[in-house]
């Protein structure tokens, strides 16, 4: 079973990061998001990050269908994530990264 603070709600969309930093304006890295929750989300990325490492997250998509949950529930069209693992995957010989994400106040 697994150890969750707050359910996990389905989503498919399309997502971009980039770093968070006065610094590069340049650099956005593309991925989709696969779930969220109040506490954070699980996107599949095209670039690894280390953990810990701070980005800005915004989604580039509108959803196809309306959404389970509620805004309180966690789903975010920008917010400011610490990315707390990283893992590769693979499909078709196409390697991407499977990402755990929190949420942080600001």
């Amino acid at each position: 079973m697994e150890n969750r603070n707050s359910n996990r709600h389905k989503t498919d969309q399309s997502i971009v990061f980039t770093f968070f930093t006065s610094h590069s304006f340049n650099n956005a890295f593309d991925g989709k998001m696969k779930n969220y929750c109040a506490c954070g989300l699980y996107a599949e990325l095209q670039t690894r990050f280390k953990d810990g490492t701070v980005l800005l997250a915004r989604t580039t998509s509108n959803p196809t269908e309306r959404l389970p949950a509620k805004i309180e529930e966690g789903f975010r069209s920008i917010s400011l994530v610490e990315v707390k693992w990283s893992k590769p995957l693979s499909s078709n010989g196409v390697v991407y990264y499977g990402t755990g994400l929190k949420h942080l106040a600001v």
